[in-house]
């Protein structure tokens, strides 16, 4: 049974577990599932938390109070804006649960996974091959979507200047997080979550609320293509056959990484925060992923002399204040950082860089050579933005680098090829040439220059873009000036 108030993500759910051979059943409201419930009896229910009148894991508790669905897997969607939804609804009696946007791809083989750890696999149909959802049927739903959503998100930014529901706001932007995401168009769905984020803080931001809202209305009316972006070549060879052990992650982000290795076909172990670090389980794998955080304790993971260091490429996890305010000497180890609110997409660039130093398949035509010891790194910084330029500009030459600043695409190719700089940080929005295209003529140059990536955006299409024209590193704006400068040695020392 799936209990979802929203019409479309109702529909194309139902469609996307029928096409795996489940029996599907479903609801619009949790009174409508708890009446259901009393003649169908299914084996799993996944509910989403936000429902109208009685919610998700009210839903949940009655279910647990009676005897007669005592056996039912009870499996909740929750919002990545919506922090400490997932304990929530493990509180409640949920057996587990699904963050949203839900991977269309993985779905029905993580309701198996649900079934089988209440001795239930026989209730789950065989895995085998997913019979593709019906274009015409997709395509219908996609229509329905935008449509409505370009009628609303305009109808929200007129509501601002007179009566406007902060909550009933949140409740419709919360439903196309998860419908976006399950119809292909990442980017609706990111802005979605970021406006629901804003509309859930107190007090409310009423100039950022305007922005955020009118970016969710041009993305309604001028959609990216919805498509499943192809994993790069280079990002599939680093983890086929390759074993990661990952410790001390949060629930939800053990469940974002294990999404994302799972599409790349590597395996991932979880282990929990104090775990013994000289495990031969633990140091048998192929990189290690540990998170960083001041209430966890993976110290002993994050001393100089475990021996994890030695043993594998280590991949630091956490928020940028925590992970900038450890040891130097444990951050010159680490082979990569993730920080912030990380996408699965970006996991796996940062993962598969830690593993191999530059793309297979040719994206850089000049190997480069680390510089010498006592050498100053020069860097041509392009972005529009002067309030940008002169903060990385002041920060970056305190820190030891010869700086030269341009302020457009053309300019900085021209600056390139002129001073044939060790380092380039390119805006991937200047306005004429961005950098993306920046890029794409270096690397047709053959110009040996390594290029790292100022992006305001974080989605698959623009991470997985960057790194096929041949980028070496990014940061997402907004970012702290040490954050960059901790990048920029680690690429300069490469």
């Amino acid at each position: 049974m799936v209990v979802d108030d929203t019409p479309v993500n109702l529909k194309l759910t139902r469609i996307l577990l029928v096409n795996e051979g489940y029996k599907v059943m479903t609801a619009t409201t949790a009174e409508e599932a708890l009446e259901l419930l009393k003649s169908f009896h299914p084996y799993l229910v996944l509910t989403d938390i936000q429902l109208p009148g009685m919610d998700g894991l009210e839903l949940t508790r009655r279910i647990r109070k009676d005897p007669n669905l005592k056996d039912l897997v009870v499996v909740a969607l929750t919002a990545f804006a919506m922090k400490g939804d997932e304990q929530k609804a493990i509180d409640a009696g949920c057996d587990g649960y699904i963050t949203k946007p839900i991977d269309t791809r993985t779905l029905g083989s993580r309701l198996r996974e649900h079934l089988a750890r209440r001795n239930e696999a026989a209730a789950a149909p065989p895995a085998g091959e997913v019979a593709a959802i019906p274009e015409a049927d997709l395509q219908a739903l996609r229509r329905v979507f935008l449509a409505e959503g370009r009628e609303k998100s305009r109808q929200l930014l007129l509501d601002l200047d007179g009566h406007f529901s902060a909550n009933d706001a949140a409740k419709l932007v919360h439903q196309w997080v998860g419908t976006g995401g399950l119809l292909g168009y990442t980017a609706i769905s990111r802005l979605a979550r970021e406006a629901e984020a804003i509309l859930l803080d107190r007090p409310l931001d009423n100039a950022q609320l305007r922005e955020s809202l009118t970016a969710l209305a041009l993305a309604f009316s001028s959609p990216r293509e919805a498509r499943d972006m192809p994993i790069p070549e280079y990002v599939s060879q680093a983890f086929t056959g390759k074993r990661i052990t990952a410790v001390g992650l949060p629930a939800a982000e053990e469940e974002r990484l294990g999404i994302a290795l799972e599409r790349a076909h590597g395996t991932v172990t979880f282990f929990e925060a104090g775990s013994n670090p000289t495990g031969e389980e633990a140091l048998s794998a192929d990189l290690a992923v540990v998170f960083v955080a001041p209430e966890v304790n993976t110290d002993a993971w994050l001393e100089a002399s475990a021996p994890v260091w030695k043993r594998m490429p280590v991949v630091l996890v956490g928020s940028r204040d925590h992970l900038l305010a450890l040891d130097p000497k444990v951050q010159a180890l680490a082979r990569e950082f993730l920080m912030d609110a990380w996408q699965p997409e970006e996991a796996l660039v940062r993962l598969s860089l830690a593993q191999i130093e530059k793309p297979a398949g040719g994206a850089r035509p000049i190997p480069l050579s680390p510089l010498g010891t006592g050498a100053r790194a020069r860097v041509v910084i392009a972005d529009d933005d002067p309030t940008v330029r002169a903060l990385v500009s002041t920060t970056l030459k305190n820190f030891g680098f010869d700086i030269e600043t341009v302020p457009d695409g053309t300019t900085a190719l021209e600056t390139i090829r002129r001073l044939k700089p060790d380092i380039a940080v390119l805006d991937v929005s200047m306005p004429g040439m961005d950098g993306y295209e920046v890029l794409a003529a270096l690397r047709k140059e053959s110009l040996p220059v390594r290029v790292m990536l100022l992006t305001a955006r974080q989605q698959e299409s623009d991470v997985i873009r960057g790194f096929s024209l041949g980028a070496d590193d990014y940061v997402v704006k907004p970012f702290s000036p040490m954050e960059l400068v901790a990048r920029l040695k680690r690429l300069a020392s490469r």
